[in-house]
């Protein structure tokens, strides 16, 4: 989707990477350079989107035999090797997804859709909110079910709670849901076999939509971009690029 030339685009990713690094933040978004090139054959990243895409087929088919199918197919790909055939990483894929299947079995609904990715312009506010839900569920004409399936050992619980914030907002833009709607918003951990439960009305999608808005002000408002050195350094594609994300306590010593 292409960003509207006068209104500011707000993504989760954008939004968590402002609040959690605004060096790395503006290394991404602001900077113009291209983005470090990035290994896809590791694990934890080949299982996750091959959890997520049989999850997407068997929402579409609704036949478990041929989804598993296709997550076989693309744990057999050359490039995804590190989960191929034999590996641990390959019997944790298929387990993490038979837990799918489980849940899958166990959601009741009228009809469902898959991967739902939409646009929420504001333009009075200059934002426009990029939103996208893995599941949508109508239970009743009154009540839908947003799911946002997850499969990491670690889940950022407020993270999650924007998430499924944003993809209410995605349900209801993309199902035209009237004010009357109301919205259980789901992040299920596949690996954990938890649930992170929202339960949200026409209201608290204005409200998300006001928090986009605020959040967005300040992103362009902002014109120093300081680094925040962490545990997640070693996972930030820009590291080679970002000296602090070295610094020691000795490094600060006497300061």
């Amino acid at each position: 989707m292409s960003e509207s030339p006068s209104l500011f685009r707000i993504t989760p990713a954008k939004l968590r990477s402002f609040h959690t690094c605004m060096k790395q933040y503006w290394f991404r978004y602001l900077s113009g350079q291209s983005w470090p090139e990035r290994d896809d054959n590791e694990a934890p990243l080949v299982i996750g989107k091959a959890v997520h895409r049989a999850m997407h087929i068997l929402t579409q088919s609704q036949n478990e035999d041929v989804a598993r199918q296709q997550l076989d197919i693309y744990l057999r790909m050359p490039k995804h090797s590190c989960a191929a055939p034999g590996t641990e990483s390959y019997d944790e894929a298929r387990e993490l997804f038979e837990k799918g299947i489980q849940a899958h079995r166990s959601l009741d609904a009228e009809e469902s859709w898959a991967e739902r990715e939409t646009l929420a312009p504001w333009p009075s506010r200059g934002v426009e909110v990029s939103a996208r839900v893995d599941r949508v569920d109508r239970k009743t004409s009154s009540h839908y079910v947003v799911i946002d399936w997850k499969t990491g050992n670690y889940e950022d619980e407020d993270q999650t709670d924007i998430q499924l914030d944003i993809g209410h907002v995605a349900a209801r833009r993309t199902l035209r849901l009237g004010r009357e709607v109301h919205v259980t918003a789901i992040g299920w951990n596949l690996r954990k076999d938890e649930q992170r439960v929202r339960e949200l009305v026409r209201a608290d999608a204005q409200a998300t939509m006001e928090l986009m808005a605020a959040n967005a002000d300040r992103m362009q408002r902002t014109s120093e971009f300081p680094a925040t050195p962490g545990p997640a350094c070693k996972f930030c594609d820009w590291r080679s690029q970002c000296p602090e994300s070295d610094v020691t306590w000795d490094d600060n010593e006497g300061s």
